[in-house]
């Protein structure tokens, strides 16, 4: 468990410094081939992310629930009917799991320019995240 949870971290510390970075201002001075390069190393940290964060929770839940999830939104909505995240999460982290899904097997480029104007929510949900899993781990 604390092993699954470290590697969440590390993969955690590249997405998010990936996804605070101001996409915008980079326009002005990168070549466009640059910024999409940028732009394809955050889709790749949040998959990476993405994977980490179900692998994990599903370790707890089989650790501290009993509970065994075989599937991504398996796995979230047993720590959702487990009491570990508000509805607004559970359905952020869906949602984080089917833009996953989308970058993963296909290329359409709307929905990875949606996808890529949520990173920064991602970002922040899976920081809450790493704190739900600290603090159930610290209080057993």
């Amino acid at each position: 468990m604390e092993l699954k949870l470290k590697v969440f971290k590390q993969a955690l510390e590249g997405f998010n410094y990936l996804a605070n970075v101001d996409y915008s201002r980079l326009q002005e001075v990168l070549d466009s081939r640059l910024l999409d390069g940028l732009e394809n190393g955050l889709v790749h940290k949040f998959e990476i992310v993405t994977e980490q964060s179900w692998k994990l929770i599903k370790a707890l839940l089989l650790e501290k629930e009993g509970v065994d999830s075989k599937t991504p939104k398996q796995a979230v909505k047993g720590y959702y009917n487990a009491g570990y995240l508000n509805e607004d999460d559970y359905l952020l982290w869906i949602q984080a799991l089917n833009d996953r899904n989308t970058l993963s097997h296909r290329y359409n480029e709307e929905a990875y320019q949606q996808a890529l104007g949520k990173m920064s929510d991602y970002a922040d949900f899976f920081e809450r995240l790493v704190k739900t899993v600290e603090d159930r781990m610290a209080n057993d």
